[in-house]
């Protein structure tokens, strides 16, 4: 009989299998799970892991019923010492979950913390947020997915909705024909300011010490932003990232002294190759644009993903004038685009709302007392 497992997680230690096994069976008969890679996730919880380097982890596992894990690091959350709980699994049962919580909570109450904030996997840099709605559309590529129990199960055990996030699907030649002539009313000033191009691959990975700076400088305020060491943030935001990215439509704002002044990074929806209903599934380790983007059926989807704009550069306009170059250059390569994952009172998702946003997904993020 495979015991139950629950402490202090020392990254020395090898993953428990019962952690490794429960979401293969939880989503078994699920065809748009797109699975969990074993060998990352033993990675992300080992010594290999530059985030043990100053966290702090908990992990606990009830074979075959419910999983969970915490994590404290060094960075404040509102004001005040946080941890994290994520990489949650469970059957649909309160009982496994009390357990499993209650030991999370007395450990982080033990290092001085007062709430809990999850699902967050490590940090904001990892797969976070509770899918909450639309659960017959399946997932796209880096969205969040879960059964639709877990919202209820959550708010059961104390947890209660802290910050909601939306991912907005559109049609690109219908966004392209609203968007076009707003562009065309904003980008001569913008001209005055930044030059507008093409961000590949190749032109992400040859400004990436740039970059890594711009990064902190543009979402440092963000809620429960953790700085990545260099090497960090060349696992997260290196080559796999510069391999996935579309170099079609993502786009580099450079202002005329040459200083990255803003960034839209954007990629296909791979989902189609990743799902588990699909007898040719590819792991999403090996995903490059420039090998699999001609394998994905129609429609295809573009995600708007990631954004950002230099304090320098704030005020202008920048964000709306990205926003619509990369509509207008999808417009040849997609027939659908996703505003995705924007937190509800992002001033961003008026854009995406302005120009013809029509199906929503929604997300959550919870806090619990500690």
């Amino acid at each position: 009989m495979v015991k139950p497992w629950m402490g202090a997680w020392q990254p020395e230690m090898a993953l428990p299998e019962a952690f490794i096994e429960l979401p293969q069976r939880l989503y078994a008969d699920d065809p748009h799970w797109q699975g969990e890679d074993a060998q990352a996730l033993s990675w992300q919880f080992s010594t290999a892991n530059p985030w043990f380097d100053s966290g702090r982890a908990w992990l606990g596992v009830l074979p075959g019923q419910a999983r969970l894990a915490g994590f404290l690091s060094e960075q404040p959350v509102e004001g005040e010492p946080a941890a994290f709980f994520g990489f949650w699994e469970s059957l649909d049962d309160p009982a496994p979950n009390r357990r499993l919580f209650q030991g999370l909570s007395d450990w982080a109450r033990g290092q001085g913390v007062k709430h809990l904030y999850g699902p967050i996997n490590f940090s904001t840099f990892g797969a976070y947020r509770l899918r909450l709605n639309a659960f017959e559309a399946g997932c796209f590529l880096g969205e969040p997915w879960n059964p639709p129990y877990y919202p209820a199960l959550l708010e059961s055990l104390g947890f209660a909705l802290r910050y909601r996030y939306l991912s907005i699907l559109s049609y690109t030649r219908q966004v392209a024909a609203s968007i076009r002539p707003e562009y065309q009313r904003i980008k001569p000033r913008l001209d005055a300011l930044v030059h507008l191009e093409a961000l590949s691959g190749e032109v992400w990975m040859a400004h990436l010490d740039e970059l890594y700076a711009f990064i902190d400088a543009v979402f440092g305020a963000n809620f429960a932003y953790t700085p990545l060491s260099r090497g960090a943030f060349e696992r997260h935001c290196g080559q796999m990232l510069a391999d996935r990215l579309c170099p079609h439509t993502s786009v580099l704002a450079r202002a005329h002294d040459g200083r990255i002044a803003g960034f839209f990074v954007t990629y296909a929806d791979f989902s189609p190759l990743l799902r588990q209903g699909n007898p040719q599934r590819l792991p999403a380790s090996s995903l490059k644009h420039a090998e699999h983007f001609e394998l994905l059926p129609q429609p295809r989807r573009l995600l708007a993903k990631t954004t950002g704009v230099h304090p320098d550069f704030r005020e202008h306009g920048l964000f709306s004038a990205m926003g619509c170059e990369l509509a207008l250059r999808a417009e040849t390569h997609y027939q659908q685009i996703v505003g995705a994952m924007m937190r509800e009172d992002n001033n961003s998702r008026t854009l995406a709302l302005r120009h013809g946003g029509s199906d929503m997904h929604y997300y959550g993020l919870y806090r619990g007392a500690a």
